[in-house]
């Protein structure tokens, strides 16, 4: 009975399991066998997909995640008979078909395997001349059978087209009519050598075609034995790997161009600017290089999507493009971050007019997806060779410059070396913050918040603090760079566990359950499920009351991290964690979040009530905010509050609480022991302020 040749008996030898972040460099040098595939799987073991060698082979630097560039042909099972895989790599015209036993991966098939598997059936298959004839007519790998002198005695249909040679020419001689002379007879006696003592041999080797050109080709050639373990036969099979003009095409846009803009890449960039460097240099000339970065990108491609992202990437990139001459060279180096090369600039005004030119063709509103987007950016530029004699000096000159900018909220700055200073201060700084808090460096400060109709303390709000070198630097420096350089998640749990911590020991030294501490949240801080992790470890652990614990997050956070934010403010509305909208009036005051999600207090934001007896402006939004937030059921709470006159006003308009200096400066937990002091009613007042007789 003839058996069923099915995807089990065709497995590739020649596959290799590698991690997504390993790269082809690393592995092909520890790998004992030379593979012709790669399956990628990530930390988890879950399979990604497959990588080809020759693939792998152009891009031996990077990790083989990045080389996941096409969709994967859907798998087959371990029971596909041979008819339906062949069927399958004629129609979908695939290297090599995954192949999965009970949805795990189980190993590759490829025609090579195909045939590879035939020729081993030759030794306990009697029935397999049908099917070996499918495969060896119908595959478009070459095929040769020769006998154990080394003498032809077939060859197939992919055989004659690569070669040219028809089987009557070849029949009875040996592949030496193949042979180009660029391989000498030691390159031979090799492979010889290894089909006697391995059965098997494969390389690369170069062949001459009947009409006299010469082409590479890959060559595998097995041993075939018979029952008795004597060799019968010799097989080789072979493909082309010539020059193919649509695959190299296809290779270098990979290699070198964009995939979502078609811009060139990092690599073309580099070896773009290297180029412009030495002739520049070669020819005495000056040329501008302009390091774009867009502003907020994040925060769009996280509100609203990837694709959302991808539009607006493709929509700057034409704009970039529409700007510059044909001459220039336009680049995007990955992410948001795009340059510009503008040879022959001899002038600053020249770089100037591009830059202004691409400032104000990104500032145009663009609208796709339901939304209107303004595609702002900060542009850094360098100019050869004040800036710099190498690639390398120009793109970090450019860098730093851009960085500036973005600092300063302009839109672009011309390097000077007074930039690098700026940039060392704050590469210092984010070292220091992450050893700070080792050292025990950060210290918490509480301001008092007050109830304006009675002058009593109902909590404060935790502000982070930190002495460095005996030196004080201020929120408003640490706190964004903890940010930009992923620190904050770590700050931002230190801050919360410490002041829960503080907070539990003072409630048990006044025996007070109703004093709120207020304890502020990063809008990064919400992008996972860390955040609301850590209030639930803690609330458990000190049991604090219902609506005693407040978080304090920007309006921003509500679209910056939209999803983030949703959940986050979903648990701790759970858990009986009041929630206030910090700073509000200087974002996006999007009343329809107002509406949307759970929030029991609005800080009114200083900067309204700074000049609050002077600016009409001022308190007309001061009484807005105060009446809007009192008709959604939400209090308000006035921030930087310095003066009587302050206080007074915000009473009268309604507002309901109050903090700033005119109550307390921010204190160590120890000196907000001495201020606290309840009376008999349970309540404390502040006794040294002037305020009406209401207690």
């Amino acid at each position: 009975m003839i058996s069923v040749l099915q995807a089990k008996d065709y497995l590739c030898t020649r596959m290799l399991k590698v991690g997504a972040l390993q790269k082809y460099r690393d592995v092909i040098v520890e790998s004992e066998v030379k593979p012709n595939v790669f399956a990628v799987f990530d930390m988890e073991d879950v399979f990604l997909g497959l990588v080809t060698a020759s693939q792998a082979g152009l891009f031996p630097m990077r990790v083989f995640s990045d080389l996941l560039v096409r969709r994967e042909p859907s798998p087959i099972l371990l029971n596909t008979p041979l008819d339906k895989i062949m069927a399958r790599f004629k129609s979908e015209k695939s290297e090599f078909i995954t192949v999965v036993d009970n949805g795990k991966f189980v190993g590759v098939v490829s025609e090579q395997s195909l045939f590879a598997g035939l020729v081993k059936k030759l030794e306990i298959e009697l029935d397999y001349s049908k099917l070996a004839s499918l495969v060896f007519e119908n595959t478009s790998e070459g095929i040769l059978i020769a006998d154990t002198t080394a003498h032809i005695i077939h060859v197939n249909r992919a055989f004659t087209k690569t070669t040219g040679y028809q089987l009557e020419e070849v029949v009875g001689k040996t592949p030496n009519i193949l042979h180009s002379g660029y391989q000498d007879n030691a390159f031979y006696a090799g492979m010889w050598k290894a089909l006697l003592e391995i059965g098997e041999w494969e390389g690369e080797l170069w062949n001459r075609r009947k009409n006299g050109d010469i082409y590479p080709e890959w060559l595998h050639i097995n041993a075939v034995h018979d029952a008795d373990g004597r060799v019968i036969n010799y097989v080789g099979v072979f493909s082309d790997i010539g020059p193919n003009k649509e695959i190299q095409r296809k290779l270098q846009q990979l290699a070198f161009y964009d995939p979502l803009t078609a811009l060139p890449n990092r690599r073309l960039f580099n070896d773009r600017l290297e180029h412009t460097v030495l002739q520049a240099g070669r020819q005495n000339e000056v040329f501008a290089l302009l390091f774009i970065d867009l502003n907020r990108f994040k925060n769009i491609n996280d509100a609203f999507g990837h694709a959302t992202g991808d539009k607006l990437l493709k929509h700057v990139a034409a704009s970039i493009s529409r700007s510059v001459r044909e001459c220039d060279t336009v680049a995007r180096l990955g992410g948001d971050e795009f340059t510009v090369i503008l040879s022959d600039c001899h002038e600053i005004r020249s770089a100037v007019a591009v830059a202004n030119k691409i400032g104000h063709a990104l500032n145009d509103p663009i609208s796709f997806d339901g939304h209107e987007f303004l595609a702002s950016a900060a542009i850094g530029i360098s100019l050869y060779p004040a800036d710099g004699v190498t690639a390398d000096e120009m793109t970090k000159s450019a860098d730093v410059a851009m960085f500036n900018a973005k600092s300063k909220g302009v839109g672009f700055r011309f390097y000077s070396p007074e930039m690098n200073s700026g940039i060392a201060d704050q590469l210092a700084i984010e070292s220091a913050i992450r050893s700070g808090i080792g050292k025990g460096e950060f210290w918490l400060a509480w301001q008092p918040q007050v109830n304006l109709a009675d002058n009593t303390i109902i909590g404060a709000e935790v502000l982070a603090r930190w002495r460095h070198e005996d030196s004080d630097i201020p929120p408003c420096q640490f706190i964004p760079i903890a940010e930009n350089s992923g620190q904050i998640g770590m700050l931002g749990d230190w801050i919360f566990r410490t002041a829960l911590s503080e907070a539990d020991e003072f409630n048990k030294s006044f025996d007070c359950r109703s004093f709120q501490v207020s304890v502020n949240f990063s809008p990064l801080q919400l992008k996972n499920d860390d955040a609301s992790q850590l209030v639930s470890e803690m609330l458990a652990k000190y049991h604090f009351d219902h609506g005693c614990l407040e978080v304090e997050i920007t309006e921003s956070a509500l679209v910056d991290g939209q999803q983030g934010a949703t959940a986050f403010l979903n648990k701790l509305r759970e858990l009986g964690v009041a929630v206030a909208i910090d700073d509000f009036g200087t974002g996006y005051s999007n009343l329809s979040n107002l509406k949307r999600f759970h929030i029991d207090k609005l800080k009114i934001d200083q900067s309204f009530v700074f000049d609050l007896t002077k600016n009409q402006t001022s308190r007309q939004i001061v009484e807005a905010i105060i009446k809007m937030a009192h008709s959604l059921g939400i209090s308000t709470l006035a921030e930087g509050v310095e003066t009587k006159e302050h206080a007074d006003l915000l009473r009268e308009m309604g507002c309901d609480y109050a903090q700033g200096y005119f109550f307390s400066h921010p204190i160590a937990m120890n000196e907000l022991k001495k201020l606290y002091v309840p009376c008999s009613d349970g309540k404390v007042y502040l006794c040294d302020k002037e305020f009406p007789e209401s207690h």
